[in-house]
């Protein structure tokens, strides 16, 4: 024998030896002749030349011969599979526990994945999705924040920018649409120059818009967007061409865009058609600004650049640029915002509840193991090997895990339809659905839980030979065995216990908020909007607000009306830097406010405490007319260190305006949203007229009447108006806790679900363990036992195992402490009363779990049960 051939016949013995120690005992009694021979056949194979290809030839063989490999030709015989079906309707309350608990565990984890899949993973639905970025101005930089930006400023970066392909702006303006009999509140964008070119999409039916329609005094032209079209025009390709009436105008239907290319809640885009004086007005801080980026530019690139470019302005306009820089921030990113932490949160709850579920069935599987082991045992005895007694069980797992993820996808694509609906101020809700991506992860779900809670219990439940399972089957086990299951059952308590202690500790963190002192009563108030455009004429405007609260305030069951740019306590605000006549606040003179437009009597109305001087003057209606300025208390403390600040003039420091007196000191409201502080505020009183749309506010005693009598109203003074937006404060202020109510919410039906899961864990274990002993407690009680020591050693075993799981609980929770942190308010990661609450919540819910078994076992007939065995 030559060198080259000694060497892999030294090689094949090697692999064949390796082989037969890796793989199971009846298969190396039923294939040790066939690998052997096949091994020969390769080293004796002319056509195979040099040691690589012999080795990667007897690879090749290795892999047809491995245990895998077996186990896969004898899974997949037809005639199996019908036997494992029989055998699982032979056992319809496993069967339907185990595929409804798969259901059910597949079923919220695809529907979550989806949520996260198109919030967080999907990138934006534009060509170049990764290019976009929001661009806004910086007021001044630290105190001042963010702020839109001014369209003139967009010109000048579009102009000077280099790393920007275009920068364009846009600004909410709903418009009411006439064209029809009644009139249509709509959803409406007014955007700049080239904003559909920024963005890239291509309409799905006409056109964008022409740059003559995006100039002032172009020709009217609305996009559509395809909810609109849709709802509207049932997607008629005839809508294109037909007009849209707002106001003495009509915007004529060029074109629509695709359903993902916005939030679902915008109707129509209309050109902005800025006028000369108002596209030059460096002052006029209304858009907000979106850019797509060159090819192969970072963000931090554009800011640096933007930046620069910022500098210069300031140099050259130092009256309305001087100490104002710029903010650029992925647009993907600043979409998500706040829901990332909260998506991620919740969708780790239920991977966490997924797991307890798989746990939960391999509990049962192993359940099942026992309770057949006689039968698996006389299976071997005549001859079936270990390997094939694992591919039964793995075919029974396969048919629950088809069953079970077929019937999870359905519950998913239902799940997905109602957060579509629930979730409307979701970003990117509109793209929620199940894709590819999303049905790959079920079927993953599935595959993965096939293989946990059916192979690895069938692998430990055939690990004894036969002769032990025989003489085991129909006699006494002790208490102690089943570790397996036990360490499943430590496993569920453990996560209950995270999941169970987390939702505790957010729903108190929710609960925290809701108690929040917003400073003003909310109870029987109401807030709506009245159609009016920021291109109208502002005195009319002005004459029809004046009008319209002078009539609901006449209405028997109303008791306060006013208005105000913004309401409280949702975040919406504009900042400013001011100064007031001989207040230092800083060393600049300075102090950033938050700003609100009100009208008189919207503070009373609000029910906001007068604390000095005097509120907002009567309306004023002329344009051009006096204004003035309330203040709140922290902005006394803050600017005036609680000093008397009424008579003093307060100056806007980025606005060459006129001073603005201050007339009265009111109370601090939650403005900015209930988890920050109170803020410096100021409340101008401005004519009537200034803001055309504004957020009208009612304290009534009779809510269902109001909304008729409104629309009553409006419809004497102008029918051409909308009466839209209607609601109560208290529904604002819910939904400004969208996102903590969300995470208590779901991960409080996770919880309950873990606790349930690990309950149910509980009672299949022990139940198996006094159907398995019952010889050796009819033992105990023959020689003198008392039924109540069969309840407390069943009792005493699970408070162990209990016990266990709550501490392996407790050390996840403390380990998440970072994870939490930033999601709780006035409550902290390890509240020990929480904590307790939940675990003591979990232990009642197991205690009922193995009441059951406990009563069982003190119930068990000595005499009865020898004869059994």
């Amino acid at each position: 024998m030559t060198p080259p051939r000694r060497a892999r016949v030294v090689i094949a013995r090697a692999i064949y030896r390796a082989l037969l120690f890796l793989s199971p005992r009846g298969l190396r009694r039923a294939y040790r002749s066939e690998m052997l021979d096949t091994f020969d056949a390769v080293l004796a194979d002319a056509s195979v030349r040099g040691p690589f290809a012999t080795w990667r030839a007897l690879a090749r063989e290795a892999v047809d011969l491995s245990a895998a490999r077996v186990l896969w030709q004898d899974v997949g015989r037809i005639g199996q599979w019908r036997q494992a079906s029989r055998a699982l309707v032979r056992r319809p309350g496993f069967a339907v526990t185990a595929t409804t608990t798969l259901a059910l565990g597949v079923g919220a984890t695809t529907a979550l994945f989806s949520m996260v899949n198109a919030v967080l993973l999907r990138p934006l639905p534009y060509p170049g999705g990764d290019r976009m970025v929001m661009v806004l101005e910086q007021n001044p930089p630290p105190q001042g924040g963010i702020s839109l930006v001014a369209p003139a400023r967009i010109q000048d970066w579009n102009r000077l920018s280099r790393t920007f392909e275009g920068i364009t702006g846009l600004y909410t303006e709903n418009i009411t649409d006439t064209s029809r009999a009644t009139p249509e509140r709509l959803a409406g964008r007014r955007v700049t120059p080239r904003f559909f070119d920024v963005h890239g999409t291509p309409p799905i039916a006409g056109r964008t818009f022409t740059p003559e329609e995006e100039q002032v005094g172009g020709p009217g032209a609305a996009v559509l967007s395809e909810g609109l079209w849709t709802r509207r025009y049932g997607r008629d390709m005839g809508a294109i061409g037909q007009a849209l009436q707002v106001g003495p105008r009509l915007y004529e239907i060029v074109g629509v865009m695709p359903e993902e290319f916005s939030n679902g809640t915008i109707d129509v885009w209309l050109p902005a058609q800025l006028s000369a004086q108002l596209a030059g007005d460096r002052e006029a801080r209304f858009v907000s600004g979106i850019g797509r980026l060159k090819p192969g530019v970072t963000v931090a690139q554009a800011l640096d650049d933007l930046t620069a470019v910022s500098a210069g302005l300031a140099a050259q306009f130092p009256a309305t640029d001087a100490g104002w820089s710029v903010r650029v921030q992925d647009l993907k990113e600043w979409r998500v915002g706040e829901y990332r932490r909260t998506l991620w949160l919740v969708f780790g709850a239920v991977g966490l509840l997924w797991a307890i579920s798989i746990a939960n069935i391999a509990g049962l599987v192993l359940v099942q193991m026992h309770r057949r082991a006689h039968e698996l045992a006389v299976r071997t005895a005549l001859g079936a090997s270990r390997w094939r007694v694992v591919a039964g069980v793995v075919r029974e797992g396969a048919i629950v895990a088809v069953a079970g993820g077929v019937a999870g996808v359905a519950l998913a694509t239902w799940l997905v339809r109602g957060m579509r609906a629930i979730f409307t101020t979701m970003p990117r809700v509109n793209e929620l659905t199940i894709d590819a991506r999303v049905l790959a992860v079920a079927a993953a779900a599935s595959l993965g839980a096939a293989i946990v809670f059916s192979v690895v219990p069938a692998l430990a439940a055939t690990r004894t030979t036969v002769v032990a399972a025989v003489n085991r089957t129909g006699r006494g086990t002790t208490l102690g065995r089943h570790r397996l299951q036990k360490a499943l059952v430590v496993a569920q308590v453990a996560s209950s216990v995270l999941l169970a202690g987390s939702a505790a500790l957010l729903a108190r963190s929710y609960y925290n908020l809701t108690r929040v002192q917003t400073g003003f009563d909310a109870s029987d108030l109401v807030t709506f909007h009245v159609g009016a455009r920021w291109d109208e004429d502002r005195a009319a405007v002005g004459q029809l607000q004046v009008r319209l609260l002078e009539e609901i305030e006449k209405l028997p069951h109303v008791q306060a009306a006013g208005f105000s740019n913004f309401l409280p306590a949702t975040g919406a605000t504009l900042r400013y830097q001011v100064r007031v006549d001989g207040v230092a606040a800083d060393n600049t003179g300075t102090i950033a406010v938050g700003y609100r437009s009100v009208s008189p009597g919207y503070l009373r109305t609000l029910g906001v405490p007068l604390i000095a001087g005097e509120g907002c003057p009567a309306f004023v209606t002329k344009l051009d007319g006096p204004a003035y300025v309330l203040v709140n208390r922290q902005f006394a403390e803050t600017a005036a260190g609680g000093a008397s600040v009424v008579g003093r003039n307060l100056h806007m420091v980025q606005y060459p305006a006129p001073p603005l007196p201050i007339v009265g000191v009111v109370g601090d409201v939650v403005e900015d949203g209930s988890r920050d502080p109170m803020a410096p505020y100021v409340y101008v009183c401005y004519p009537a007229g200034s803001w055309p749309d504004p957020e009208y506010v009612v304290r009534t005693t009779n809510v269902g009447a109001l909304g008729a009598d409104l629309r009553q109203i409006v419809r004497s003074i102008d029918p051409g108006r909308a009466v839209f937006g209607e609601r109560s404060l208290q529904a604002v202020l819910d939904r400004a806790l969208d996102a903590p109510r969300l995470d208590a919410g779901m991960l409080g039906l996770f919880a309950m679900a873990a606790v349930g899961l690990a309950a149910l864990g509980l009672y299949g274990l022990f139940m198996l363990v006094v159907s398995e002993g019952t010889r050796e407690i009819a033992v105990r009680l023959a020689l003198g036992a008392d039924p109540g020591d069969m309840i407390r050693l069943v009792a005493g075993s699970a408070a162990r195992l209990l016990g266990g799981g709550v501490a392996v609980g407790l050390a996840l929770t403390a380990a998440s402490n970072q994870i939490l942190q930033s999601q709780l308010f006035g409550v902290r990661p390890l509240d020990v009363p929480t904590l307790a609450a939940a675990v003591l919540a979990l232990g009642a819910v197991a205690a009922g779990a193995i009441a059951v078994p406990a009563i069982r076992a003190s119930r068990v007939r000595p005499i009865e049960a020898m004869r059994a065995d």
